[in-house]
């Protein structure tokens, strides 16, 4: 029996509250509250498995989520939670089932056939995409998050048109949410943009991200001060020599995926995706507090996580987490033989395109022209700061080198992990492994150019980017990823 239901949905209440406002540790500290007076209310765990989606600890939402199922077994909503929590593990079959599952108890559950549809995109497999959405045509009328994926479906095979009509109808939809209407903005502004119809992308772009909460950028010198050179000489190294890990890293849409796929399309990688574990191991201890039993566990936590996830065959595992630039401190002490690739791409085109792309939570300084360039050049600054101090291997990887001589600079970055090469690794395009990130459609097509100094369609919209930019924001004419006289 729960041991005070009223005063727990009240904390429950207030946890969703938090969670709208993207105050997620009061969120949390409200939910397990609720937990303590109602251990076994699937609504309570249902809510703790959604925040832990958000703030990757996905692990603990598969527990939270298996908890609620054995409350109310096939509950779809329930199951489409452990199939999220399956995708972030990168556990493709695992996603399937729970999705498969929640579909078979309930057909006309819409949530379950977008992922399931989506799920197909990611992994290259559109036609399996349209079948899934064909079981959604007995509805009468059509579900917004039905809308949602047929226009990925078109979008995807560049059938701009159709995909402008189903976005349309969910921002027309009284019905819609908030948040899928903003969804729906950004798609029609990669819609108009693949068009050349700049003005009215850009237009959308701006109202998408203007739906969200402001975020913060990096601040640089704080960092750098919690990672000194007297603070990192005095954290000993782990003494794991393994070079099984390597890590990518760069601003958001930098060719971090690129550059993943090239890799995990050799025989010997696998990958872990934007694996969380690295983040929170970081905010565990300060630097100055950590010890040599510190790292070493650390460093064990990892690889026991690689071996869980990857597997232990692979002789490279390729790891992208978001926010590198914080924990390379950590990797140097955790992994001294490890190696990183660098991603770096014209600044301009780098934080034009996270502006364009709805990161939902994972990253809020895109949502603003000058925080981006605020973020990016706390990016590099730290940046500079680890190439001066840090005795691990950085390979820079400059995305329109890459695009522009696709198969020498592949090499160098297989070459760069310490393996042959191998003929796969160039036509990384035909996997049909699963891409969850914002890059997904990119990796499906062969390398092209098109993407290069992109940001002169939209000049004349971006000038508070370009000057908080600065000395990076190269207007010359010349892509570089390097500030001028650098």
């Amino acid at each position: 029996m729960p041991k005070n239901p009223v005063q727990a949905a009240a904390f429950l209440k207030r946890g969703v509250q938090a969670m709208k406002a993207e105050q997620y540790g009061i969120a949390k500290g409200q939910f397990e509250k609720a937990l303590k007076l109602d251990k076994d209310n699937p609504e309570i765990l249902c809510r703790l498995s959604q925040l832990s989606i958000v703030i990757w600890k996905s692990e603990e939402a598969v527990e939270y989520a298996k908890r609620a199922l054995k409350r109310r077994a096939n509950h779809p909503d329930t199951l489409l939670l452990l199939s999220q929590a399956y995708m972030q593990l990168g556990n493709t079959q695992g996603m399937h089932d729970a999705l498969d599952r929640a579909i078979t108890h309930d057909p006309s559950h819409d949530p379950s056939l977008h992922a399931k549809a989506i799920a197909y995109i990611n992994s290259g497999e559109t036609d399996l995409a349209k079948e899934v959405l064909a079981r959604a045509e007995v509805f009468g009328e059509t579900p917004t998050l039905i809308h949602m994926a047929r226009g990925k479906v078109a979008r995807a095979s560049k059938d701009y048109a159709e995909a402008i009509g189903h976005y349309e109808q969910v921002l027309e939809q009284e019905r819609a949410m908030d948040r899928q209407k903003r969804s729906a903005r950004y798609e029609l502004g990669h819609c108009y943009d693949a068009m050349g119809e700049y003005d009215k992308a850009f237009e959308y772009f701006r109202v998408a991200n203007g739906g969200h909460l402001p975020g913060k950028a990096l601040h640089a010198p704080s960092l750098i001060e919690q990672w000194s050179s007297e603070v990192l000489d005095s954290i000993p190294e782990s003494g794991i020599e393994s070079r099984r890990p390597v890590f990518i890293m760069g601003m958001p849409r930098s060719g971090t995926t690129l550059t993943e796929q090239i890799l995990a399309a050799h025989p010997e990688v696998s990958t872990v995706g934007e694996a969380p574990l690295l983040g929170h191991q970081y905010t565990r201890k300060g630097a100055s507090n950590l010890k040599g039993d510190d790292i070493k566990s650390y460093a064990q936590e990892y690889i026991d996580m690689l071996d869980m996830r990857a597997g232990t065959e692979p002789t490279r595992v390729v790891d992208k987490h978001m926010g590198m630039e914080r924990t390379l401190g950590l990797i140097s002490k955790m992994f001294p033989n490890a190696r990183v690739i660098h991603c770096l791409r014209d600044p301009i085109d780098s934080c034009l395109s996270s502006y364009f792309q709805n990161f939902g939570t994972n990253v809020v300084y895109s949502r603003d022209l000058r925080m981006l360039g605020e973020q990016y050049v706390a990016h590099r600054q730290v940046m500079d700061y680890w190439y001066e101090t840090l005795g691990i291997e950085i390979m820079q990887s400059k995305y329109e080198e890459l695009v522009a001589d696709f198969e020498p600079r592949a090499r160098q970055i297989v070459e760069h992990t310490g393996l042959d090469f191998h003929e796969d690794c160039l036509s990384f395009h035909e996997s049909k492994k699963h891409v969850s990130t914002a890059s997904s459609v990119q990796v499906r097509s062969p390398i092209y150019q098109s993407s290069t100094q992109r940001w002169r369609n939209y000049e004349k919209h971006i000038g508070e980017l370009i000057e908080a930019l600065g000395d990076y924001a190269d207007t010359s004419g010349v892509s570089t990823a390097s500030p001028k006289g650098a």
